[in-house]
C-alpha cells in the first residue's frame, strides 16, 4: 500500500509539475502573442500615421504650387473692366502689373505725357548697369559741381558749393530721394544725351530728352519698362539694390504710400503734369504701378492716391480669392 501511494503521489506531483509548465508555457504564449499583438497595432497606427503626414505634405504642396501660379479671379476681371468704365472720361493713364499673377490694368497706357522728372530713374539705373559691368565705380566716380549744373528745386545739391567733387552715387541719391534737378544735370552732362537714348531703347523706351530737353515726352508703358529694369536691380539684393531701394523709398511728393503701404517711387511734376510711379516690394506679391495725370499738382496727389487705393482693393481681393481657390484645391481632396 505504502509503495502505491508513494507511486501515485509520483504520479500526481509529476503531473503537477506537466501542468505547472503547460500553465507557464500557456502564459508566456498569451505574453508573446499580446506583444506581437501590441506590437502589429503599433506598427499599424505607425502606418496611419505616415500616411497622414504623407497626405498632408501632399496638400501642402498642391497648396503652395498653386500659390506660386498665376491667378485671376472671375471677379477681378470684371472689377477691373468697372473701375476702368468708371473713369473712361478722365485724363491720366495707369500701368498696374500684379506680377506674379500676371494680370494688368491698363488705362491710356500710350499716351504721352511730358515726363518731367520720371527720367531721373532712368539715370540712376543706367549708371547702375555701368557699374554692374565694371565700367564706373559710383563710389569713387565724381563730378566737378559748376554753375552751369545750376538749377531750381535741388535740395540735395543746395548744400553744396561750386568746385566740389561729388560722387555719382550721391548724385543718384539726390536725384531719386528728393529728386534734385541740379544732381539730374550733372547726371545727365555725364551719361550724354545719345547713351541714355541707346540704354532706353535697349529697354523698348524711346525719350525725345535731347541736348535742350533734358526731360522730355513718356507714356506708361516706358514708365513701366523703367520700373522693371529698377525691379531687376533691387532682385540682385546686392548694394545698388539698396541704393535704389533706399533713395526710392521715401515720402517726397509720394502719393502712391497711403496708411501702411509703402511704395518705392519716383514721381514727375511740371503743370500740368504730375506723375507717380512705383514698386511694391512684396516678397511674394509685388506690383508694378504707373499713374500720369494732366490734373496739375494740386489735383493730382490726392488722385493719385484715390486711384491706387481702388486698384490696391483689387488687388487684394484677388489674392484673397487665390487663397481660397488653393485651399480648396488641396484640402477638399481636389486634384490639380
Amino acid at each position: 500500500m505504502r509503495k502505491e501511494h508513494k507511486k501515485k503521489k509520483r504520479i500526481f506531483i509529476s503531473l503537477f509539475i506537466v501542468i505547472v509548465i503547460i500553465g507557464f508555457a500557456l502564459g508566456g504564449t498569451k505574453i508573446y502573442l499580446d506583444k506581437k499583438a501590441e506590437e502589429q497595432r503599433q506598427y499599424e497606427l505607425y502606418l496611419e500615421e505616415q500616411k497622414r503626414i504623407a497626405e498632408e505634405k501632399r496638400k501642402a504642396e498642391i497648396y503652395e504650387n498653386c500659390q506660386k501660379t498665376p491667378y485671376e479671379d472671375t471677379t477681378t476681371t470684371t472689377k477691373i473692366n468697372d473701375f476702368l468704365t468708371k473713369y473712361t472720361n478722365e485724363n491720366f493713364a495707369i500701368y498696374f502689373e500684379d506680377i506674379n499673377n500676371e494680370y494688368t490694368i491698363l488705362k491710356n497706357e500710350t499716351t504721352s505725357f511730358y515726363g518731367a522728372s520720371l527720367i531721373k530713374l532712368l539715370d540712376a539705373t543706367y549708371l547702375i548697369r555701368k557699374a554692374l559691368a565694371g565700367e564706373i565705380d559710383l563710389e569713387t566716380e565724381t563730378i566737378t559741381y559748376a554753375p552751369r549744373h545750376k538749377r531750381a528745386y535741388s535740395l540735395g545739391m543746395d548744400n553744396h558749393t561750386y568746385g566740389e567733387n561729388i560722387s555719382l552715387e550721391i548724385l543718384i541719391g539726390y536725384a531719386l530721394s528728393v529728386s534734385d534737378n541740379t544732381a539730374h544735370e550733372m547726371l545727365y552732362e555725364y551719361i550724354g544725351v545719345e547713351n541714355l537714348r541707346n540704354y532706353a531703347n535697349s529697354l523698348g523706351i524711346t525719350i525725345t530728352a535731347n541736348s535742350a530737353e533734358h526731360f522730355g515726352y513718356l507714356n506708361a508703358e516706358y514708365t513701366h519698362k523703367m520700373l522693371e529694369e529698377a525691379y531687376d536691380i533691387i532682385q540682385m539684393n546686392n548694394a545698388y539694390s539698396e541704393l535704389l531701394t533706399t533713395n526710392m523709398n521715401n515720402t517726397y511728393f509720394n502719393s502712391l504710400n497711403y496708411d501702411d503701404v509703402v511704395i518705392l517711387h519716383k514721381y514727375g511734376s511740371y503743370t500740368p503734369y504730375f506723375h507717380d510711379i512705383g514698386i511694391y516690394n512684396d516678397e511674394e506679391y509685388p506690383y508694378f504701378i504707373s499713374i500720369m495725370t494732366t490734373i496739375g499738382e494740386q489735383g493730382s496727389p490726392n488722385k493719385i492716391t484715390e486711384l491706387h487705393q481702388e486698384i490696391r482693393t483689387i488687388y487684394e481681393e484677388n489674392l484673397e480669392a487665390k487663397e481660397n481657390y488653393c485651399y480648396n484645391l488641396a484640402y477638399n481632396k481636389t486634384e490639380e
